[in-house]
């Protein structure tokens, strides 16, 4: 039986009001950009697992801070539930590493113009609109 899986993401804001993404070089949503972060390991709890995805594709050791959002994807033929944390850079230069094929900083103008996920947009606007409580969540099904 399959069972959903377990991830993480680091969302990133610099201090010009910009996001960090990364351009997804494997699927579900290959080539798009979205926010650093993939499954969480075997006996890996999920703060080591977001400091260890993060160093994977963006190549900067963070610190995650606050819970932003409980993020449920089911398409494609996976199911993730994803739990995304504000984090603060703590060291490293930014790189696209072995999960990613670019990293990036982007306004949420530019976001809207990218090839994101629904999931990934909606988290965004609700983040920076700063209109619901936190941890946000969000849901993305398809047949």
């Amino acid at each position: 039986m399959n069972r959903p899986l377990v991830a993480v993401g680091g969302v990133i804001v610099n201090e010009e009001n910009k996001v960090l993404l990364v351009k997804r070089s494997k699927p579900p949503n290959q080539g798009d950009w979205a926010i650093p972060g993939g499954k969480v390991e075997y006996g890996e709890t999920i703060f080591d697992a977001v400091k260890r995805e993060m160093k994977e594709e963006t190549n900067l050791e963070v610190i995650p801070e606050e819970l932003l959002a409980v993020v449920q994807i089911i398409k494609e033929g996976f199911h993730y539930i994803i739990l995304d944390f504000v984090c603060k850079i703590k060291s490293g230069e930014l790189k696209a590493s072995s999960d990613a094929l670019d990293v990036k900083f982007f306004s949420l103008d530019e976001i809207k113009r990218l090839p994101v996920s629904p999931t990934t947009l909606d988290m965004l606007e609700k983040y920076f609109s700063k209109k619901e409580k936190l941890p946000l969540y969000i849901t993305e099904i398809s047949k």
